[in-house]
């Protein structure tokens, strides 16, 4: 039976941290130090997805007390149990389990559409949620030098507009790292994001 469990700091550094440095790049990843950092403040919340009592993947999700929305910030299938269905059962599942939110946003890199094996790699991970009923928001962000494509789920009835959605979402990025570098680092269509 497949199972989101929530796992406390210490059960994620024995059994998940491992395999989460294998499956991000350096440049993904966030340090050990600062994951505990947000778990200990109760915004990480940490999932392992078991099926039949074996860890197949895991999930680390953002929340801000009073924001809305959640987001997805680390999402994987261990290898082995790629292309079996999975990551669909599991946003099913997620998205069951946060009828108290609006919606879970996810972070993917912006396609390019230059024809490379990295921006193949983009598209399919855009199509995988957008089959998944995720859809692409009207806007992009720069973070960190990287471009990204904002993906929402809604899960309760409540359609806010997108404007909302975008002050909820740079909350929980000043929550997380800090409103000096959220300014000096993250921008809306190429422009500096001011509050």
């Amino acid at each position: 039976m497949l199972e989101l469990v929530n796992v406390d700091i210490k059960e994620f550094k024995q059994t998940i941290y491992e395999e989460y440095k294998k499956l991000f790049p350096d440049n993904e990843r966030k340090s050990y130090r600062l994951l505990k950092h947000t778990y200990n403040r109760g915004i990480t919340q940490i999932i392992k997805i078991v099926d039949n009592n074996k860890i197949i993947g895991f999930m680390l999700i953002n929340k801000i007390e009073n924001i809305q929305y959640l987001c997805l910030d680390y999402f994987a299938i261990l290898p082995q149990y790629q292309n079996k269905g999975y990551g669909t059962k599991d946003l099913k599942l997620l998205k069951e389990q946060c009828g108290d939110y609006n919606g879970v946003y996810v972070e993917v890199e912006r396609v390019r559409n230059d024809n490379t094996g990295e921006d193949k790699i983009k598209i399919r991970r855009a199509k995988f949620y957008e089959n998944n009923d995720f859809y692409k928001l009207s806007f992009d962000l720069l973070l960190f030098s990287v471009e990204y494509s904002l993906y929402m789920l809604q899960t309760s009835n409540v359609k806010e507009d997108e404007e909302k959605i975008t002050n909820d979402i740079f909350t929980i990025y000043n929550t997380i790292i800090g409103e000096k570098r959220v300014k000096k680092n993250c921008s809306i269509f190429g422009e500096k994001f001011e509050k």
